[in-house]
């Protein structure tokens, strides 16, 4: 799986990078985007066979674009007397046990990476610093920044959703 997600990435990535700038009009934005396609595609295809893996990563992409555009216009006011009634979607006790293990997976496997890949995956993913921005701070390509997070994403994919 990983060496398949790595020459997906690679053959791939600049075509998907390009039609989601086209579709969002923003290259910064397609950047980003770009990266969560090979996620989406790391949780969707677990045991799956895929037949047509390149047309499974634009059908995410697209998405991906339509529900970027949905989030910056959909914005809904509701009065709060008309909530009253509504159940609660808050998660049982249970949910937060199991919530917190994987969490906790999640921390083991990140901190199992190596030192540079795991620094640009956090400062990307959780300080949500643009993978641009990360390449001049550490005066590599963004190639090579897109490599750790690729990394990264595929070590973490085996380590935290096994087989």
């Amino acid at each position: 799986m990983a060496d398949t997600i790595a020459h997906l990435y690679i053959e791939h990535l600049g075509e998907i990078r390009r039609f989601l700038a086209r579709r969002l009009a923003c290259v910064d934005a397609a950047a980003e985007l770009a990266q969560e396609v090979f996620v989406r595609y790391l949780v969707a295809a677990p045991g799956r066979q895929i037949d047509n893996p390149r047309a499974f990563l634009f059908r995410i992409a697209g998405n991906l674009a339509v529900d970027r555009h949905r989030a910056a216009v959909s914005v809904r006011h509701v009065d709060i007397d008309e909530c009253v009634d509504l159940a609660s979607d808050y998660p049982s006790p249970e949910r937060f046990a199991i919530a917190r293990q994987e969490v906790e997976r999640l921390r083991r496997a990140i901190e199992e990476l190596p030192p540079k890949c795991r620094e640009v995956f956090v400062r990307h993913k959780f300080d949500g610093i643009p993978q641009a921005t990360l390449a001049e701070e550490y005066r590599v390509t963004l190639n090579a920044i897109e490599k750790h997070l690729v990394r990264a994403l595929v070590h973490l994919r085996c380590r935290v959703m096994p087989a």
